[in-house]
């Protein structure tokens, strides 16, 4: 009987240790899997996304106001350090990995829809080669300082994206969902429908965003949702949640290099 349980334990003991053998090619599939992993954690990607408002001579004491030599100097830097200026499309690629950063990428947006985007700015970026991306509050389109869709299908024709930042500006946390998703849709809905383009990010005015309003745009087609938070932008964000570097009319060149190199 004694000699039958030895037997008996023998057998458990050599089919437990079967079932914790690894074949070579389960070893090399976790190998691959390890690999893989590490290497998409450390290629994660990390774009600046600049934020700009006005670019105007008029702006002493007002941080959303840029001078156009400040504008200048800041493109001028950007070229001689070999930066691109990258579309959304592009920048979605990246930032899902679809597409390889080569680290020199910046993506330049401007919030409102200024008149002196087109004045101003565009001259600059055209002289260093570069496209910018235009969040448009659509209801403040043709308004005395504001573009006009004329101005807006010259940019886009020009190489901008224009993107959405709702239809008049508001508070969206402090509205209804049925009022944010006007908000929200109603924007974008206006751009399609004016240029004949896909609209796929929106700026939440002044940064604020709730989680309804991250749900609402993500209901209404965007894959992207830009806040006012202060830093770069990175794969590792919510998609909803992607924050952008500040540029305020007191930003004056070493600090912007400061920025591009935090």
């Amino acid at each position: 009987m004694r000699k039958r349980k030895m037997l008996v334990l023998a057998a458990a003991l050599l089919f437990m240790a079967a079932s914790f053998v690894i074949t070579a090619d389960q070893l090399l599939q976790f190998k691959r899997t390890t690999v893989a992993f590490a290497s998409s954690d450390a290629a994660a990607a990390r774009i600046p996304v600049l934020c700009y408002h006005s670019i105007a001579d008029n702006g002493a004491g007002n941080e959303y106001i840029v001078s156009p030599d400040a504008f200048r100097q800041q493109m001028a830097w950007l070229h001689d350090e070999g930066y691109r200026s990258i579309g959304m499309e592009e920048f979605g690629a990246i930032l899902t990995g679809q597409e390889a950063s080569t680290g020199k990428e910046v993506l330049i947006t401007f919030d409102d829809g200024y008149k002196n985007n087109y004045t101003a700015a565009q001259p600059i970026l055209k002289q260093y080669g570069f496209q910018a991306t235009e969040f448009l509050v659509t209801n403040w389109v043709g308004g005395e300082a504001y573009l006009t869709w004329g101005q807006v299908k010259e940019l886009h024709a020009a190489g901008w994206d224009i993107m959405a930042h709702t239809r008049t500006h508001p508070y969206l946390p402090l509205h209804t969902p049925k009022v944010q998703r006007d908000e929200i849709a109603g924007s974008k809905t206006a751009i399609e429908k004016n240029l004949g383009t896909s609209v796929t990010a929106i700026a939440y005015p002044y940064g604020l965003r709730s989680e309804e309003t991250m749900r609402i745009a993500k209901q209404s087609g965007f894959a992207y949702g830009f806040t006012f938070d202060d830093g770069y932008t990175t794969s590792e964000q919510n998609p909803y949640l992607l924050k952008r570097l500040f540029i305020s009319g007191d930003t004056d060149l070493a600090g912007f290099q400061r920025k591009m190199k935090s």
